[in-house]
């Protein structure tokens, strides 16, 4: 780390609260970073008696034991601020805690699995090459009356014509990929546990 890095997280330090959580864009340090009072949000599990500022603070939203407490786990998430009524979270009642002990819906710490939304404008469709054709039980194979012009004709039913009980299906939409994502960046987050950096306390 340089000198330069230090004097940054140190003048956040100086500004934020304990429990705030910040985008840092340089090398994970977990020895710099400690020093500089903050940890990296990787789920780690924390004594409640030596980071006790921290767990004030959060408490157990992220889960936790007895003696212990987590940090977030942000390692390949997103965050998303809690709904609190605003009605923009549609899943919220399903949000599940982020570890054991941890809160769940409409609270931080919480976790939802990722859904691709169904928009009107544009929907999904199946690949053209689904194109196909279904039989029609009552049809003739085989010609069954005289010839005319060469050829054998086929007396058909009186019945209405349907298909077999196999033209009740779906349809498989194809492509797609494992989450639904915004374009991003890469970046690590970490959490402040302390107001001032060691030494200077």
């Amino acid at each position: 780390m340089t000198e330069h890095s230090g004097e940054v997280v140190a003048a956040a330090g100086a500004v934020l609260p304990v429990g705030s959580i910040v985008a840092f864009a340089g090398g994970m340090d977990l020895d710099w970073l400690r020093e500089q009072g903050w940890l990296y949000c990787d789920g780690a599990a924390l004594e409640k008696t030596e980071y006790l500022d921290l767990y004030m603070a959060i408490g157990s939203n992220y889960g936790g034991g007895r003696a212990t407490f987590n940090v977030p786990d942000l390692r390949g998430r997103f965050v998303r601020g809690v709904d609190g009524g605003a009605g923009r979270d549609y899943y919220v009642t399903e949000r599940q805690p982020s570890a054991p002990g941890g809160l769940a819906g409409n609270q931080p710490g919480s976790v939802f699995g990722y859904r691709t939304t169904w928009t009107e404008d544009r929907p999904f469709s199946a690949s053209e090459h689904d194109g196909h054709v279904h039989p029609v039980p009552h049809a003739p194979k085989d010609g069954n009356a005289y010839q005319i012009a060469g050829e054998k004709y086929g007396i058909w039913r009186d019945s209405p014509s349907t298909t077999g009980e196999n033209g009740r299906h779906t349809h498989q939409v194809t492509g797609g990929d494992k989450e639904t994502r915004p374009i991003n960046k890469a970046v690590f987050f970490i959490i402040k546990f302390r107001d001032e950096p060691k030494g200077e306390q």
